[in-house]
Parts: C-alpha cells; structure tokens; sequence
C-alpha cells in the first residue's frame, strides 16, 4: 500500500487532527448533538456492525450507551494527513476497546486498527464524509484471570483474523459481520481501499468508486446488540 506524500499545511494538519479526535470522543461520551455537527449528512460509516449514513450510526450507537452498561471505547491518534482543495484524508492509530459478559464471565476485547476518513470543506467548514476501521488483530481475555471462557473453536476460525473476536460476539449478539472489509490479513482489499480513497482526494466526484466497495448505497443498520 502505497501513500501519497502529505501535502496539508501544519495549521490544516492540526484541525484535521483536532477535528477526527473530537469525533470519536463525542461517540464515546454520547454527545450526540456534536456528533452529529462533525459529519456531512450525506457521508458513510463502515465499522462491523454498521454500514449506513451518520444519522443512523448515532441512532444504532446510542443502543450502546445504557445505564449501568459500560460502552464501548475508542483510542485514536491521528498519524497521517493529507488534502488537496476542499478535500482531505486522515489517517489515525487506533484502539477498539470493550467489555462484555460472556457465559459466567466477563471478557474485555481489544482490536488494533487504523481509523481512516475522508474530509471535505463546504463552505468553509470541514466536516467528515466518511468513517471506516481498517483491521489489525484483536485479543479476548477474561475480566478476573482464570475465568472459565469457553469459545466455539470451529465458529472463531470462521473469521477473519484481523476481526475475529468483533466478529464472533457480533454475530452471536445477531448482527453478522461483513467478511470484506478493510484489514492487515486482506491485502488484496487494503489496496482497493486505499486506491478509492486516493483517487476521490485527487479528483473528487469524478472519482471512479467500487475497487472496493461502492460508497453510495447504504446498507441499513440492524436493530441487534452492537459490538464496537
């Protein structure tokens, strides 16, 4: 995977920054108003579980965030920017982090990943048009060590091995996971992805979408227990 060199100034750079940091922080916290005012209507989100517009990332989100249920955590630390014109793309280290009960236990479950979005400025303003993760690796380890935790061997191979663990609790929660999305153990799909991604930061709606996955039409979002 090949990256164009950075071409956003140091100011741009650090609002970009600013910007995608505030984001996965206003999701983090339920502060859905500002969530909402950091994306373009019009944009996608792509993560496991979900695949749709930000309003209804927000709503799916906030199934998440119940009394008396710790949800799920973000670590982000953007790494990577670059825009041309009114368009921009931010690439961020990041961490998926939560805690579920599963069986008689408790286990707590870390993904390593990229976050990637595009920006765009309308009118003056940047916001967000896109959000995926693309996967590394992720753990399950019980809460309190020694805790039985039995998993179904044959049903967590069935998985990719950048999401696996995501993808065996998402779907015993009853919300299949995607087999196609962005990860380390895919390189065929990393390519595709960054190639979309690059061609729109040159030319914008003139750029051919698909090598991976077409960004217009949004799947809905299943009303299941959410991972991630």
């Amino acid at each position: 995977m090949t990256m164009i060199p950075t071409t956003a100034d140091a100011e741009l750079e650090r609002d970009l920054f600013a910007l995608v940091r505030r984001e996965r922080r206003a999701r983090d916290t339920g502060d859905w108003d500002l969530l909402a005012g950091l994306y373009w209507p019009d944009g996608v989100v792509r993560v496991t579980w979900f695949e749709g517009s930000p309003a209804d990332y927000i709503e799916g989100s906030k199934q998440s965030h119940v009394p008396g249920r710790v949800p799920g955590r973000h670590l982000i630390n953007p790494s990577w920017c670059a825009a041309v014109g009114d368009r921009a793309l931010v690439e961020s280290q990041g961490e998926i982090q939560f805690r579920r009960p599963f069986g008689s236990a408790e286990v707590d479950v870390t993904n390593w990943c990229r976050f990637l979005s595009r920006l765009e400025r309308r009118q003056g303003e940047w916001r967000l048009l896109t959000f995926d993760s693309v996967y590394g690796k992720d753990r399950m380890e019980p809460v309190v060590p020694g805790s039985a935790v039995a998993v179904d061997r044959a049903e967590l191979a069935a998985g990719r091995a950048s999401y696996q663990f995501l993808t065996y609790l998402n779907n015993r929660s009853g919300a299949p996971v995607p087999q196609d999305l962005p990860g380390d153990d895919r390189p065929d799909l990393l390519e595709a992805f960054y190639a979309d991604a690059l061609e729109w930061l040159e030319l914008g709606t003139a750029a051919r979408e698909g090598r991976w996955r077409p960004t217009a039409g949004h799947a809905a979002a299943t009303t299941a227990a959410r991972t991630n």
